[in-house]
């Protein structure tokens, strides 16, 4: 088989693996936006008709941001399943989680229960944490080197795919009316999810850092690598990098290794990169959840602020998939830096025009356009990099828990701004995203062009290496 062919093989085996993970994820995260009126019925049928505003508003927030909170929890239980049962019985046992929390969710809606909805959503996300941190590390872990960012890519490339198949399934045309069947589609996917992760290997550089048979070793190295790998030199470099720090997962205390992420130098610079990317990936849930509410506020057509946050994502996907074709060639930093300036303008554009808006309604649909232009920056060059950045800066005795840093530090930011960006929103207007989102980027992407080596075609000891120089 030709390398060509080996690649393609790999990246079709990863996608599949991507799409276990991501398309209850991205489902997850949106089918509330589109029918929102059907349950506020659902919600007033449930808890005995008659609801007032605020009662709604409170149940409202609580099945929206109950993914977040189980989703911090699961971030935390990161490294001791996929640290100590591996990244694949990690994945496995979280899809299994999910799959029993997708059935709760429809049991909720069908039976008329919001209670179960949110205890649903709960168990979900903190699985669903634990699952993507695992796709995250099977993506950084299991390719050769030249197509490592390529492969990152699929991670977000599938969230973004299955972001749309959430929000157009919640729309009017399609399953917006009958909300058990919208619950119900997502559970075949994840009964294939199960089905399918129970086939797929451990990564080679997690069998070689827990000690494990030789023979194992080598046979996940030729599934992920093809049958025609050079077996001594990919174990020769996947050791230099396990060997590059003194400790190893499975004799240090982890209190000891979080310690080092503060006291170690380059561990440091590399935690306040990996956090400084990701804070430009804030806004993205704002707009998911509330881009239809945003829409109508401006004076735009309910049906068409619905289909417009449909357009958003599927613009969103586009773009991803080009920036993964070229986040190989053109590298890290080339595509990072330059879009994350264009993210954080679109968000100073949204607000601008929806201000301007308020003089002349024409500019409404500019306020469209920078919402097109927010979710295409994004997804070429914003998303998928900053989630994975972490893994490419971190030696393998510290990644998991350097995922748990980042992702707990910026789940806390998601947190409180999806709680305040709408009181907040009433009562300064857009202008709230300047202050939520925009110039708290502009701080963090002065710092990542400043300090940020590039990735692109390094080993992972490379990398580290840099950062301590």
């Amino acid at each position: 088989m030709s390398s060509a062919a080996q690649s393609l093989r790999l990246i079709v085996i990863l996608f599949f693996l991507a799409m276990a993970v991501n398309w209850p994820y991205a489902f997850s995260s949106t089918y509330l936006n589109t029918p929102v009126d059907q349950f506020k019925e659902f919600l007033n049928e449930s808890l005995g008709g008659d609801m007032t505003e605020g009662k709604y508003d409170l149940w409202w927030d609580l099945i929206q941001n109950i993914w977040f909170v189980g989703f911090f929890i699961g971030i935390f239980l990161n490294p001791l399943v996929n640290d100590r049962l591996g990244r694949r019985y990690g994945m496995l046992i979280a899809n299994v989680c999910i799959l029993f929390a997708a059935v709760l969710q429809w049991l909720a809606v069908f039976l008329h229960v919001p209670v179960l909805l949110i205890i649903g959503r709960a168990i979900a996300s903190t699985a669903t944490a634990v699952a993507f941190q695992s796709l995250v590390l099977y993506l950084q872990e299991s390719p050769p080197t030249h197509i490592r960012g390529t492969v990152s890519f699929l991670s977000e490339i599938t969230f973004a795919i299955f972001c749309i198949e959430g929000t157009m399934l919640g729309t009017d045309e399609l399953l917006g009316n009958n909300l058990p069947w919208l619950t119900a589609s997502i559970l075949p996917l994840c009964i294939f999810a199960v089905i399918y992760l129970y086939f797929i290997p451990e990564t080679p550089k997690f069998l070689l850092i827990s000690g494990a048979e030789r023979s194992a070793v080598e046979h996940s190295f030729r599934f992920f690598h093809g049958p025609g790998v050079n077996i001594p030199a990919v174990i020769k470099e996947t050791e230099i990098e396990i060997t590059q720090e003194s400790f190893s997962i499975t004799c240090s205390p982890s209190i000891l290794l979080a310690l080092d992420l503060i006291r170690v130098s380059h561990l440091r610079k590399a935690l306040f990169l990996s956090v400084c990317c990701l804070q430009n990936c804030i806004a993205l849930w704002t707009f998911i959840y509330n881009s239809t509410h945003f829409l109508e506020d401006i004076n735009i057509d309910s049906g068409i602020s619905k289909w417009s946050a449909t357009a958003m994502m599927i613009v969103y996907a586009i773009f991803t998939i080009i920036g993964g074709s070229f986040v190989d060639r053109w590298g890290r930093r080339k595509i990072l830096i330059p879009f994350s300036y264009l993210n954080a303008l679109s968000i100073a554009l949204f607000t601008l025009f929806t201000q301007l808006q308020k003089a002349q309604d024409f500019w409404k649909y500019f306020a469209v356009a920078a919402l097109i232009f927010y979710a295409s920056s994004y997804g070429f060059g914003v998303g998928a990099i900053s989630w994975f950045i972490s893994s490419e800066l971190t030696p393998i005795q510290y990644r998991t828990l350097m995922q748990s840093a980042c992702y707990s530090i910026n789940t806390i930011s998601v947190v409180i701004s999806t709680f305040v960006v709408l009181p907040f929103y009433y009562w300064i207007g857009s202008y709230c995203f300047l202050i939520l989102y925009t110039i708290p980027s502009m701080f963090c992407l002065f710092y990542i062009t400043r300090n940020l080596p590039e990735t692109k075609g390094k080993e992972i000891h490379e990398i580290v290496n840099e950062l301590k120089n």
